[in-house]
Formats: structure tokens, C-alpha cells, sequence
């Protein structure tokens, strides 16, 4: 779907110190409904106020599993400036902590141009967060510094990691590290995809769980240059008692053009403005060479018809193209798209459920033997109403979108390793 080529920029967030969080419930646009239906979301005109965000210094390396990969502890630090330390006065060693951080140091010396760098690793050492410091002071002199870290992943044991780098060769003059306990955002809400720093683009694939089910929840994405969307979405009843949003992120309609390649976040607030989930990511521009052209196909005045996307690149194109089809078109898209595949709130309502059924429609494999590609999917596939019509259509979504590929002439679909599921 090609995008006007106007980018809304806004002045950049200050990244070093703390801002204010949406103050004000967001006033949906006049053309749309002031309630939305379960599943569905508003879209509302950006905020102006938001956590600052995440500002790197590399960009991770793109992956096609939702598994994601181990980082490198901080290594160990090599000074090149005798003399040199951080100490880090807050939060203290074993605190547990909200989101964001509160951090407060000095260091010996000033730092090269006054830079430093925060990190936050998770109990697993995953990377949760990387955003500059700007210190203050002389040259020569000692120095202060203070910030507010937002990070995303997990609740749960974590450390901070304060960095001055070389600006030679980017080793580590000094280093100083926390133990802390991650509580999360005061709304206690929790963003699973994407993951931390993941890169992405759009639409965004969104799986949060945050407030209660049956609640409005306002959810920003948002660009390091101030460029935004928001959209209310109202969550679903989530497996685990709390509200659930299972949802591609996008702009709806044409009129906005995609910033370039930069840091951004996920951010979604209760319509009072309390900060419930919080995610830095990476936004590729569809151009970036990080991204491949797929197509996926939805429905369209019955018959099914391809839309062209731009995915982080990965060796499983076929799979990332049928894990895109499962989540379903952006809502309210204005091309009129949607899908005859059941989304979470088909499955979770779903009268014949079975016990052991997810929150949605899982690809558990996909093997390509002799040009013949093997789909398999989970149970949650049967949540449909059933009908000739129905099934054909699912079956001409899922066969198409695998049949672009030249290394594809026939399709099979099995549900949990059972043919026959959708034969009209």
C-alpha cells in the first residue's frame, strides 16, 4: 500500500529528562464512533505529550522467530581515561523499580562530550532498553547526571548498566552496573509482541495484555521525530483474566507518509492517561534494504484479492507471510479489507472451544517437500461458523498467499496434523 509522501514531524522528545504522560482522555475523530465494538479500534488525533524515546546507538539484528535471541552482557570496562568511575547514587543496589527508572550519578570525570549510555537487561540479560545520558559539568571536572530510563519486556530481575564508551572505538572506558527488580509500568499492563527493541514495521503485529477485559485503551505508536498514530482499541477477555489487545498497527488511510528508519515505541495508556504498557522498537522505513516485499491476501467483495507488504527481512518469507495472514487487515482499513480466518475475538468466543484452545490461530509448521508446501495450524482454526462459502475462502487466503512463491505449486492444510478441515 503505497503512503503519501508527507512525514508530520514534531520536535524531537528530550531524552534526559522526564515528561509528562497523556494528561487528558484522547477525543476520538468526528467521523467515528464514540464507543468502540469489541476488536475494533478509533482513531484519534496524536497527543502531543509522551515517555521519551529509545535512542541507540546500533540497531539490533532482525529475526523472523518470536523467540528472541540472547544478548551480550555489558562487557567488562577497558579504561582509556585514567581515573575514571561511575557511581550510580539511584535507584540503590536490590530496589525494585517502576517504569521508568529514575537514575541519578556522577562520574570522575567528565565524560567526552559530556555522553553516557544507559542499558537495562532483563533476568535473562536481554536488552530491554539503550538510551543516551547527557552529563553535566566541566572538562577536566567531575560530573552529574540524571535521567528517566523507560524499558520494555518483562517484570522481574533486571540491572542497569550506566556506560561511558570510547568515542575512538566504541569500547567501554567505564562501567557501572545495578541489580534491580523491574515492576514494570505503574498499570501493570505488559507488552509480549513485538519484543524489546525487535525491529519492525508497519503494520505493527501487537499482542499486549494490559487492564481489564472490556476496557477502552488508548495505543500509540510513536517515532523518535515526534511523528505518531493512536488508536483505541477495546480489549478482549484474555486467558489469563486481564484485558487482551491482539492487533496490526497501522495508519488508517493514505495520508500519512512513513517516517525513515528510527527508534520509536509502543505505548498504551488507560483513557485517563495512566502509562498501562510500554515497548521501545525500531521502525524500518518500507525502503530500508532490512525489508522484503511479500503479499498477503484478504477479502475483498467476496473474492480474495493480495496486498502488498514490506517485512523485516528473514530467510522464512513464507511463514512470516502466513503469520501476517493470521493476524488479520489493520482495522477500519479504508480499502475495505477484511478476512473469512477467525481472529482472537472469533476464537475466544467461540461456542465449541476446546479446553486446551489458545487465544488464537497459531502456524505450528510449515514444510516445503517437492514444491509442495505442508501448512500446519493449530485447533483455534476451527473457530468459524462454517458454510461452503466460508471455507472456500479460507482456504483460497491461506493457498494464495503461499502460491506467490515460486518454489510453491500445490498447498496442504492440516489442522494440528489432520487433513480435511477445510473442505467445503
Amino acid at each position: 500500500m503505497h503512503k503519501a509522501q508527507s512525514v508530520l514531524v514534531f520536535l524531537m522528545l528530550p531524552l534526559l529528562v522526564g515528561c509528562a504522560l497523556f494528561g487528558e482522555a484522547p477525543t476520538p475523530l468526528a467521523w467515528q464512533p464514540t464507543s468502540a465494538p469489541t476488536g475494533v479500534s478509533q482513531e484519534i488525533r496524536p497527543t502531543s505529550t509522551a515517555p521519551p524515546l529509545p535512542s541507540r546507538t546500533a540497531s539490533p539484528t532482525a529475526t523472523s522467530t518470536p523467540t528472541p535471541t540472547p544478548l551480550a552482557p555489558s562487557p567488562s570496562p577497558t579504561p582509556a581515561i585514567t581515573g575514571q568511575a561511575i557511581s550510580v547514587e539511584v535507584p540503590r543496589a536490590g530496589q525494585a523499580v517502576t517504569n521508568p527508572i529514575h537514575v541519578q550519578g556522577h562520574t570522575a570525570t567528565y565524560p567526552f562530550e559530556g555522553a553516557l549510555l544507559a542499558r537495562v537487561y532483563d533476568g535473562d540479560e536481554y536488552l530491554i532498553a539503550e538510551v543516551p545520558i547527557m552529563a553535566r559539568g566541566e572538562p577536566g571536572g567531575p560530573a552529574s547526571f540524571t535521567a528517566e530510563i523507560y524499558y520494555g519486556g518483562q517484570p522481574g530481575a533486571g540491572r542497569l548498566v550506566i556506560l561511558e564508551l570510547s568515542p575512538k572505538d566504541g569500547s567501554v572506558v567505564a562501567a557501572a552496573s545495578v541489580a534491580l527488580v523491574l515492576q514494570g509500568p505503574p498499570g501493570g499492563g505488559l507488552i509480549e509482541v513485538p519484543r524489546p527493541l525487535e525491529e519492525v514495521t508497519l503494520p505493527i503485529k501487537l499482542l499486549a495484555r494490559v487492564a481489564r477485559p472490556d476496557t477502552d485503551v488508548n495505543v500509540t505508536v510513536r517515532w523518535q521525530d515526534g511523528t505518531q498514530f493512536a488508536h483505541v482499541f477495546r480489549t478482549l477477555a484474555g486467558l489469563d483474566g486481564r484485558g487482551l489487545i491482539i492487533v496490526p498497527l497501522d495508519f488508517i488511510g493514505d495520508t500519512h507518509a512513513q517516517p525513515s528508519t528510527q527508534d520509536g515505541a509502543i505505548m498504551i495508556h488507560d483513557l485517563q492517561g495512566t502509562l498501562l504498557a510500554y515497548q521501545p522498537v525500531h521502525i524500518l522505513h518500507p525502503a530500508d534494504p532490512r525489508t522484503m516485499s511479500t503479499q498477503v491476501f484478504w477479502i475483498k467483495g467476496g473474492t480474495v484479492v493480495p496486498q502488498p507488504r514490506q517485512i523485516p527481512r528473514t530467510p522464512g518469507i513464507g511463514r512470516a507471510s502466513l503469520e501476517l495472514l493470521l493476524w488479520g487487515p489493520v482495522p477500519q482499513n479504508l480499502e475495505g479489507y477484511t478476512t473469512a480466518l477467525p481472529l482472537p475475538a472469533d476464537v475466544l468466543t467461540y461456542p465449541g472451544r476446546g479446553p486446551e484452545w489458545g487465544e488464537r490461530v497459531r502456524l505450528l509448521e510449515l514444510r516445503i517437500v517437492d514444491r509442495v508446501a505442508y501448512a500446519d495450524f493449530s485447533a483455534e482454526l476451527r473457530a468459524h461458523a462454517g458454510g461452503a462459502e466460508q471455507v472456500v475462502l479460507m482456504r483460497a487466503q491461506i493457498e494464495q498467499t503461499l502460491l506467490q512463491f515460486p518454489t510453491v505449486d500445490q498447498v496442504v492444510i492440516t489442522v494440528e496434523g489432520q487433513t480435511g478441515w477445510l473442505e467445503p
